[in-house]
């Protein structure tokens, strides 16, 4: 299911998006969970389903697309 062109913003949750967002930006799962008091598995799922909903299969296509929607620095 490749999401081309989807708006992230859009296709997720406020705080999939969050998290998204800092996993775009090089944070860790590690200290996303710290920052979020969230449990780091809760993180690791939360990156599963945004990786889904948005079509991505890497970390890396994941910043491509933050990029491409000017969510994150080039």
């Amino acid at each position: 299911a490749q999401a081309t062109g989807v708006q992230p913003h859009l296709a997720l949750t406020p705080r999939e998006f969050e998290i998204f967002h800092r996993l775009a930006e090089g944070v860790t799962v590690d200290d996303i969970a710290q920052t979020l008091c969230l449990s780091p598995k809760t993180v690791a799922n939360y990156q599963t389903v945004i990786r889904q909903k948005l079509g991505v299969e890497s970390p890396v296509e994941m910043v491509r697309l933050a990029q491409q929607h000017g969510l994150v620095g080039r």
